[in-house]
């Protein structure tokens, strides 16, 4: 396997700088549908007991890599490693230090702070997965495949005869970083790899056209956008944030600058989450003529807009000279700036752009998270603007924050999809956001090979039926 990330990236030393992404060595409480719903995974079935309290059953006979049993105990000790590594988790899921006990051998206990009844679908994400902390050989979990050998930037795994359900047909998986774009498209039409991820959508076509691999594709929850500054001159203006929405063609920029390969987006949240109300949203235009009356209307004065970009997203930076030729077109100047991805989120949370080019998505089955991290106030995007001075970066103020909090607390989907469908509204409405496209992740193989089974979030691809037709000069 080819990755454009490292899956032994040092942010993930939790994990003993395995990443739990793709690699499947360990395995959360609870997993994710197809449809994006919570399912029984390391938990066959979980309770709530009272508005706060949560009781999960764990799964009997499942054993970790070492060959000891999966108990209450580890999924305590693992939950408190999670609070340890990444105190923040805490805001998403309304749980605190301290508050995950063993009742049991086979039971555990979550306390929320609040009710959150989306609560089980929240630890599906990987950052709740269960490891063995006591065993000697770190990491160690219950998952498909176990570590075998892991060096900077390569993991090799080996199948886990004793995994509960069969043991994976692959004997061994190989996670290798290839961080640039062709050289990964090369190695796989070299049959250095068998599966090249993030196959970049100009490549696409090149890659299915050629005798030795083909591609699969598949619409992931993932949405990008532009967040616009709500707190700073000259977009925080009303009418022109409106205008930069109505001079945007979505249905174009995905047809030409992704290459045909993605939704037009209407909304922040693609149409995969479950309340994303994406086919209720109205579109804007494209309509330059109307744009260009609402930025005459406006207090808009010539000023530059900056217009922040990751230097290393090759599709961000395609569509942010689209987006100035149409901004320009309306009377609006703007000036692209690209910044490095270890610097590019700090200065978007430090509000210092007009503009920024964005994408989000969830790794769970609750994408609760999601709304807060983006609208709420007091959410990871505008937490810092907000401390400092009151304002944010793209969060449209009180209403919406209720209306948050409200969704966290909806007993069922439609009271949930009721809420958030609402914050949908409001941004869209507010112009804090200006909607591009959902994205569709291009997956490139070997053409021998098969079993490859897509998921809506593609860090939950399933690798255990992969095989290969027949051994040929691929190399594989």
């Amino acid at each position: 396997m080819g990755l454009h990330s490292d899956p032994t990236d040092d942010d993930w030393d939790a994990f003993d700088y395995v990443v739990p992404y793709f690699t499947q060595v360990v395995e959360p409480l609870v997993g994710v549908s197809s449809d994006v719903e919570p399912e029984p995974l390391l938990a066959t079935d979980w309770t709530a007991i009272d508005d706060t309290t949560w009781e999960f059953d764990l799964r009997e006979g499942v054993t970790f890599h070492d060959g000891t049993d999966l108990t209450a105990a580890d999924v305590v000790a693992s939950f408190e490693a999670t609070f340890d590594h990444w105190p923040w988790v805490d805001g998403w899921t309304g749980l605190d230090p301290g508050s995950t006990t063993a009742v049991d051998e086979t039971t555990v206990r979550f306390e929320t702070t609040d009710p959150f009844p989306a609560f089980p679908g929240a630890i599906s994400h990987h950052y709740f997965a269960i490891q063995n902390h006591d065993a000697a050989d770190a990491p160690v979990g219950t998952g498909p495949f176990e570590v075998d050998t892991t060096e900077d930037g390569e993991v090799r795994l080996v199948a886990f005869e004793q995994y509960r359900n069969e043991t994976p047909e692959p004997s061994a998986l190989t996670f290798r970083h290839l961080e640039d774009d062709t050289t990964r498209v090369l190695s796989l039409e070299n049959g250095d790899i068998d599966i090249a991820h993030d196959v970049p959508k100009d490549q696409a076509a090149a890659v299915d056209e050629h005798p030795e691999t083909t591609i699969q594709t598949q619409v992931g929850n993932h949405a990008g956008l532009v967040a616009v500054n709500l707190y700073k001159s000259p977009t925080d203006d009303e009418g022109l944030r409106r205008a930069l929405n109505w001079a945007v063609d979505q249905a174009e920029l995905v047809e030409t600058v992704l290459d045909g390969i993605g939704m037009p987006a209407r909304g922040p949240f693609s149409s995969s989450i479950p309340w994303s109300i994406h086919e209720e949203l109205p579109a804007y235009g494209p309509d330059r003529d109307r744009a260009r009356e609402l930025v005459d209307d406006s207090s808009y004065d010539g000023e530059e807009l900056s217009m922040l970009v990751d230097s290393e997203d090759g599709d961000d930076s395609r569509i942010a000279e689209v987006l100035q030729n149409w901004f320009d077109e309306i009377g609006v100047a703007t000036e692209i700036v690209q910044v490095d991805p270890a610097s590019f989120y700090d200065t978007f949370v430090a509000g210092e752009a007009n503009l920024t080019i964005v994408g989000f998505g969830s790794n769970s089955a609750a994408s609760d998270y999601l709304v807060r991290a983006m609208f709420h106030s007091r959410g990871s995007d505008n937490y810092q603007r907000y401390e400092a001075d009151g304002t944010g970066v793209y969060n449209p103020g009180d209403e919406v924050d209720r209306l948050i909090e409200d969704g966290y607390r909806a007993e069922t989907g439609a009271e949930k999809r009721e809420y958030y469908g609402e914050v949908q509204r409001r941004v869209l409405e507010t112009g804090a956001i200006v909607p591009l496209y959902y994205d569709e992740y291009v997956l490139g193989t070997r053409a021998s090979v098969s079993g490859i089974e897509t998921h809506p979030i593609d860090k939950m691809l399933e690798w255990t039926e992969l095989s290969r037709t027949a051994r040929g000069d691929d190399g594989a």
